[in-house]
């Protein structure tokens, strides 16, 4: 089996801000987003281009990310061209809302990788999705492009795209209908779980692990994270119950056990296994296993 993508969380910082941005690496994060698109001012874009590739080289452990401007703004481009270069493993694309988006996004791709002396595909993609346009779209879009790394559900501009009437309300059932549809859809494309959207109230934790509880049991993989104290929290709670890893490493032996006997449908500790429980026992061995090699990495 191969080694698990980790996304547990995807850390945001303004591309602009270097005090923000040097403590990246450090954060935890698996992933961490440079952000060129709504935490920098609209005259500051253009200028935080050259800061933001610059700072990547200086990002070690977590996944790079830079967050570009919508195509509407007409910014899409030139943020592409200024920033891809071997210090960039993914842009995350707002606002995705087509297949034709991530496909101009391609091309867009394909000319900037040659001009550095990439090889083609070496950027991969994260496409937000977080309009009702998006949402009744996702299905296509998480599946418009081999670049797509994941898919990541952009909670706060839908509630603003809904008209929903309120800023620090309870969104969860407005919500719940785009929330569950973006798992099933990067599932069927032959992604791997989602990320849930931010939770906006930083200093509530208790919410956040509620919230990020909620996502993991809708079949998301992760949490976009708009401040480092929510890293952590993302990270346990979409990371796999310590009980269930050891209850599946005992499954995973008792299987092989009986397999050798010539059965494949066995009781463990009263839990009903066949070869389908096998499959997702070893996935949840293998999550753990990246996770601890992982943190085994970041010691040394």
């Amino acid at each position: 089996m191969s080694t698990p993508l980790l996304l547990r969380s995807l850390l945001f910082a303004p591309a602009n801000e270097p005090r923000k941005t040097r403590k990246l690496s450090a954060s935890g994060a698996d992933a961490v987003v440079l952000d060129l698109e709504d935490a920098v001012a609209r005259d500051q874009k253009v200028a935080a281009r050259p800061i933001a590739r610059a700072a990547l080289a200086g990002i070690h452990g977590p996944i790079r990310c830079i967050r570009v401007n919508a195509f509407d703004t007409g910014l899409t481009t030139a943020d592409v061209e200024a920033v891809v270069c071997a210090d960039l493993d993914v842009i995350v694309l707002p606002k995705a809302e087509s297949v034709v988006d991530l496909r101009r996004l391609d091309a867009i791709l394909d000319a900037a990788e040659a001009a550095e002396g990439l090889k083609r595909g070496s950027i991969r993609v994260l496409p937000l999705i977080e309009t009702c346009y998006g949402i009744q779209n996702s299905a296509g879009i998480a599946r418009a492009s081999t670049r797509i790394l994941a898919v990541a559900f952009g909670s706060g501009d839908l509630g603003r795209d809904l008209a929903l009437p309120t800023i620090r309300g309870d969104l969860t059932a407005a919500l719940a209908y785009g929330r569950g549809k973006i798992v099933y859809d990067a599932r069927a494309a032959g992604l791997g779980a989602p990320l849930d959207g931010p939770y906006l109230n930083v200093r509530d934790q208790v919410g956040l692990e509620a919230d990020c509880r909620a996502a993991a049991a809708l079949g998301h993989g992760g949490k976009v994270c708009i401040h480092p104290d929510q890293v952590a929290v993302a990270n346990r709670v979409f990371g796999p119950d310590p009980a269930e890893v050891e209850f599946a490493r005992k499954v995973i032996v008792e299987f092989a056990a009986a397999e050798a006997r010539g059965s494949a449908a066995i009781a463990v500790d009263g839990v009903f296994i066949d070869y389908p429980i096998v499959i997702k026992a070893n996935a949840i061995v293998a999550l753990s296993d990246a996770i601890a090699a992982r943190a085994q990495a970041g010691a040394a």
